[in-house]
């Protein structure tokens, strides 16, 4: 989060392409870094594990990136001890 003191507001100010103007590029005080993180459900691991159990290859189809999606899968023990031989990731 940051902030930014204006005297005014520009008038008839033009984004650019990308639809950013020119007075959000520069200038801004920095306050702080934020993040979320989602919780497994409580549920999670133990289905998991009994669908391990019976024989069954879980697996999990996320639009997260990489990184977090490895992150989320070894939480709850669909990949365990690092061994990436047993999943793909395609991005």
């Amino acid at each position: 989060m940051g902030y930014k003191v204006l005297d005014k507001v520009p008038e008839n100010a033009t984004p650019d392409n990308l639809g950013v103007y020119d007075i959000e590029k520069s200038g801004f005080t920095f306050l702080c870094i934020t993040g979320i993180r989602d919780v497994l459900r409580p549920t999670v691991k133990g289905s998991v594990e009994k669908c391990q159990r019976a024989g069954i290859k879980v697996r999990m189809v996320t639009g997260d990136n990489k990184v977090t999606a490895e992150a989320i899968a070894k939480e709850c023990n669909i990949i365990c001890n690092g061994d990436k031989d047993d999943y793909n990731v395609e991005e």
